[in-house]
Protein backbone atom coordinates (compact mmCIF):
# COMPACT_ATOMS: atom_id res chain seq x y z
CA UNK A 1 0.00 0.00 0.00
CA UNK A 2 1.37 3.41 -0.90
CA UNK A 3 0.06 6.71 0.35
CA UNK A 4 1.23 10.12 -0.82
CA UNK A 5 0.40 12.82 1.68
CA UNK A 6 2.48 15.45 -0.10
CA UNK A 7 1.41 18.19 -2.47
CA UNK A 8 2.35 18.64 -6.12
CA UNK A 9 5.56 20.41 -5.01
CA UNK A 10 8.05 17.52 -5.17
CA UNK A 11 10.13 19.06 -2.38
CA UNK A 12 7.22 18.65 0.04
CA UNK A 13 6.55 15.03 -0.94
CA UNK A 14 5.96 12.53 1.84
CA UNK A 15 4.86 8.93 1.78
CA UNK A 16 4.28 5.78 3.74
CA UNK A 17 4.85 2.50 1.94
CA UNK A 18 4.07 -0.94 3.35
CA UNK A 19 4.36 -4.53 2.20
CA UNK A 20 3.53 -7.76 4.06
CA UNK A 21 4.07 -11.46 3.62
CA UNK A 22 3.16 -14.58 5.59
CA UNK A 23 6.15 -16.76 6.40
CA UNK A 24 6.11 -20.39 7.50
CA UNK A 25 8.88 -19.87 10.05
CA UNK A 26 9.05 -18.73 13.68
CA UNK A 27 8.90 -14.96 14.21
CA UNK A 28 12.08 -15.01 16.33
CA UNK A 29 14.07 -16.49 13.42
CA UNK A 30 12.67 -13.91 11.02
CA UNK A 31 13.52 -11.10 13.46
CA UNK A 32 17.14 -12.29 13.66
CA UNK A 33 17.34 -12.19 9.86
CA UNK A 34 15.92 -8.70 9.29
CA UNK A 35 17.71 -7.11 12.26
CA UNK A 36 21.13 -8.25 11.01
CA UNK A 37 21.91 -5.38 8.66
CA UNK A 38 25.12 -7.12 7.56
CA UNK A 39 22.83 -9.59 5.73
CA UNK A 40 20.58 -6.96 4.10
CA UNK A 41 22.26 -7.53 0.73
CA UNK A 42 20.81 -11.06 0.74
CA UNK A 43 17.26 -9.72 0.69
CA UNK A 44 17.20 -6.21 -0.73
CA UNK A 45 17.49 -5.47 -4.45
CA UNK A 46 18.79 -1.96 -3.58
CA UNK A 47 20.85 -2.32 -0.39
CA UNK A 48 23.81 -4.56 -1.15
CA UNK A 49 25.20 -4.67 2.38
CA UNK A 50 25.61 -3.08 5.76
CA UNK A 51 28.27 -2.53 8.39
CA UNK A 52 27.85 -1.67 12.06
CA UNK A 53 29.90 1.42 12.92
CA UNK A 54 28.93 2.39 16.52
CA UNK A 55 27.14 0.95 19.52
CA UNK A 56 26.11 -2.63 20.19
CA UNK A 57 24.93 -4.17 16.88
CA UNK A 58 21.17 -4.59 16.65
CA UNK A 59 20.33 -2.48 19.70
CA UNK A 60 18.63 0.91 19.97
CA UNK A 61 21.14 3.67 19.37
CA UNK A 62 23.53 1.51 17.32
CA UNK A 63 24.60 3.06 14.02
CA UNK A 64 25.43 1.46 10.71
CA UNK A 65 26.28 2.20 7.13
CA UNK A 66 23.97 0.80 4.45
CA UNK A 67 25.47 0.39 0.98
CA UNK A 68 22.96 1.02 -1.79
CA UNK A 69 22.63 1.10 -5.55
CA UNK A 70 19.94 1.79 -8.09
CA UNK A 71 21.05 1.49 -11.69
CA UNK A 72 24.35 3.35 -12.02
CA UNK A 73 23.90 5.31 -8.77
CA UNK A 74 25.76 4.07 -5.68
CA UNK A 75 25.47 5.69 -2.25
CA UNK A 76 25.92 5.01 1.43
CA UNK A 77 23.50 5.92 4.18
CA UNK A 78 24.25 6.27 7.88
CA UNK A 79 21.37 5.15 10.04
CA UNK A 80 20.55 4.69 13.70
CA UNK A 81 18.48 1.87 15.18
CA UNK A 82 15.38 3.40 16.80
CA UNK A 83 13.47 0.22 17.63
CA UNK A 84 14.88 -3.17 18.61
CA UNK A 85 12.07 -5.12 20.28
CA UNK A 86 12.98 -8.74 19.69
CA UNK A 87 11.11 -10.65 18.29
CA UNK A 88 8.44 -8.11 17.24
CA UNK A 89 9.93 -4.99 15.65
CA UNK A 90 13.20 -3.65 14.28
CA UNK A 91 13.51 -0.16 12.83
CA UNK A 92 15.98 2.54 11.95
CA UNK A 93 16.08 6.15 10.87
CA UNK A 94 18.34 7.41 8.09
CA UNK A 95 20.47 10.39 9.16
CA UNK A 96 22.88 11.17 6.32
CA UNK A 97 24.22 10.05 2.97
CA UNK A 98 27.33 10.16 0.81
CA UNK A 99 27.82 9.33 -2.84
CA UNK A 100 29.62 6.04 -3.41
CA UNK A 101 31.11 3.97 -0.64
CA UNK A 102 32.58 5.98 2.25
CA UNK A 103 36.24 6.87 2.46
CA UNK A 104 38.17 9.16 4.78
CA UNK A 105 37.53 11.97 2.25
CA UNK A 106 33.79 11.32 1.74
CA UNK A 107 31.54 14.31 1.81
CA UNK A 108 28.45 13.43 3.87
CA UNK A 109 25.19 15.25 3.30
CA UNK A 110 23.30 15.39 6.59
CA UNK A 111 20.48 17.55 7.76
CA UNK A 112 17.93 14.78 8.16
CA UNK A 113 16.39 14.58 11.59
CA UNK A 114 15.52 11.31 13.35
CA UNK A 115 12.15 10.20 12.01
CA UNK A 116 12.36 12.07 8.69
CA UNK A 117 13.05 8.78 6.89
CA UNK A 118 12.42 5.48 8.67
CA UNK A 119 12.38 1.80 7.81
CA UNK A 120 10.77 -0.80 10.07
CA UNK A 121 10.15 -4.52 10.09
CA UNK A 122 7.24 -5.75 12.21
CA UNK A 123 6.74 -9.44 12.94
CA UNK A 124 3.45 -10.83 14.21
CA UNK A 125 2.99 -14.48 15.13
CA UNK A 126 -0.06 -15.79 13.30
CA UNK A 127 -1.14 -18.44 15.79
CA UNK A 128 0.54 -21.31 13.99
CA UNK A 129 4.24 -21.93 13.47
CA UNK A 130 4.49 -18.94 11.18
CA UNK A 131 4.35 -15.18 11.23
CA UNK A 132 3.46 -12.14 9.17
CA UNK A 133 6.36 -9.85 8.29
CA UNK A 134 5.53 -6.25 7.40
CA UNK A 135 8.07 -3.78 6.09
CA UNK A 136 7.24 -0.08 6.32
CA UNK A 137 9.07 2.90 4.85
CA UNK A 138 8.06 6.42 5.88
CA UNK A 139 9.47 9.56 4.32
CA UNK A 140 8.11 12.61 6.13
CA UNK A 141 9.99 15.12 3.98
CA UNK A 142 12.48 15.26 1.16
CA UNK A 143 15.86 15.28 2.87
CA UNK A 144 18.96 17.11 1.69
CA UNK A 145 20.40 14.13 -0.23
CA UNK A 146 17.21 13.43 -2.22
CA UNK A 147 16.69 17.17 -2.71
CA UNK A 148 20.16 17.41 -4.28
CA UNK A 149 19.34 14.50 -6.59
CA UNK A 150 16.03 16.07 -7.60
CA UNK A 151 17.74 19.34 -8.42
CA UNK A 152 19.75 17.47 -11.06
CA UNK A 153 16.51 16.35 -12.78
CA UNK A 154 14.81 18.66 -15.29
CA UNK A 155 12.07 20.56 -13.48
CA UNK A 156 9.31 19.22 -15.74
CA UNK A 157 10.41 15.63 -14.97
CA UNK A 158 10.78 15.85 -11.18
CA UNK A 159 7.24 14.73 -10.33
CA UNK A 160 7.65 11.67 -12.56
CA UNK A 161 11.03 10.96 -10.94
CA UNK A 162 9.45 11.05 -7.47
CA UNK A 163 6.61 8.75 -8.58
CA UNK A 164 9.07 6.32 -10.19
CA UNK A 165 11.21 6.32 -7.04
CA UNK A 166 8.19 5.58 -4.90
CA UNK A 167 7.11 2.72 -7.18
CA UNK A 168 10.68 1.38 -7.22
CA UNK A 169 10.79 1.38 -3.41
CA UNK A 170 7.42 -0.41 -3.19
CA UNK A 171 8.60 -3.09 -5.61
CA UNK A 172 11.93 -3.39 -3.75
CA UNK A 173 10.11 -3.92 -0.45
CA UNK A 174 7.97 -6.67 -1.97
CA UNK A 175 11.09 -8.32 -3.40
CA UNK A 176 12.88 -8.03 -0.05
CA UNK A 177 10.03 -9.76 1.78
CA UNK A 178 9.82 -12.52 -0.82
CA UNK A 179 13.54 -13.21 -0.39
CA UNK A 180 13.32 -13.20 3.42
CA UNK A 181 10.38 -15.61 3.17
CA UNK A 182 12.27 -17.98 0.85
CA UNK A 183 15.36 -18.15 3.09
CA UNK A 184 13.40 -18.33 6.36
CA UNK A 185 11.18 -21.14 5.12
CA UNK A 186 14.15 -23.05 3.74
CA UNK A 187 15.87 -22.85 7.14
CA UNK A 188 12.73 -23.67 9.18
Amino acid sequence: MATNTGSTDVYTTSWELTASVRIDAPGAAVYRMVSDITRMGEWSPECFGGKWIAGTPGTEGARFHGFNREGEAVWTSESEVITAKEPKEFGFTVLKFCAGEPTADSSWLGGSQPGDMTWTFQIEDDGSDGCVLTQRHVMRLVGPFYRALLEEVDEDKRADHVQNRKEHLQHSMESTLARVKAVAEQQA
